[in-house]
């Protein structure tokens, strides 16, 4: 195993970054993974086949399990993914909560992160206008400040706006949904992980709150622009 440096983000893929992590090394995960219809990967929501889909569950598996491993007894994970539309129907991300390994965890809560606005136009039906974030633990030892400053620091609905000016990943999140999350859930030495780092939201969060971070990124553009961002902050 490979002794990782802390406050990096790797160009390599997530799941065999997490093997050169050592167990329960990790207090706090955020992340977003690739919506289950890559365009990258020739598919669409039109022409996505069952075999896509299994590939991408298998897929999920093997990562909650790495995950599993590598969070502490006492971790969090923020696992944001997105309900999608086709032909004005929703497609929700509910599959993922029957992925085996997704089982091991437990499931602390199930966080509605509100849009100001929306970027759906749909008149067939009310506006998917918010995205879903599993808040996932091993215990229930976990910290939660309560005093820590915000409105109603436990509420299972966060309105975060997604408006972001210098936008610099297609499905990049907003800092305050990381801001919201660190400043709750945040303590003293934690090291962040993020596993689909893009264009270093997480990473650069967990940098302005003085927190340890390490992030994984497969694609080498982004990884140089993650970089580059955090290092501006130097």
């Amino acid at each position: 195993m490979v002794k990782m440096e802390l406050n990096k983000i790797y160009n390599m893929d997530c799941i065999e970054g997490m093997k050169e992590l050592p167990d329960e090394s990790m207090d706090i995960v955020i992340t977003s993974p690739p919506y289950e219809d890559i365009s990258g990967a020739g598919y669409s929501a039109v022409n996505k086949d069952i075999l896509f889909f299994k590939l991408y569950s298998e897929f999920m598996d093997k990562m909650f399990i790495e995950l599993y491993r590598i969070l502490k007894k006492d971790g969090q994970i923020f696992f944001n993914i997105k309900s999608k539309t086709h032909n004005s129907e929703l497609r929700t991300p509910h599959w993922i909560e029957f992925v085996a390994a997704f089982k091991q965890f437990k499931l602390k809560s199930y966080i509605i992160w509100k849009y100001a606005g929306s970027f759906d136009s749909s008149k067939k039906r009310f506006h998917l206008d918010y995205e879903i974030i599993y808040h996932l633990s091993k215990s229930d030892d976990i910290y939660l400040n309560e005093g820590c400053g915000i409105k109603d620091p436990l509420s299972s609905v966060w309105y975060v706006p997604h408006n972001i000016q210098d936008r610099l990943h297609p499905t990049q999140m907003p800092e305050g949904v990381v801001e919201r999350i660190l400043t709750v859930c945040g303590q003293p030495n934690i090291t962040v992980l993020d596993i689909f780092a893009g264009s270093g939201t997480t990473c650069a969060v967990a940098k302005k709150f003085n927190y340890n971070y390490i992030g994984f990124e497969i694609n080498p553009e982004y990884c140089k622009i993650a970089e580059n961002r955090i290092g501006r902050m130097l």
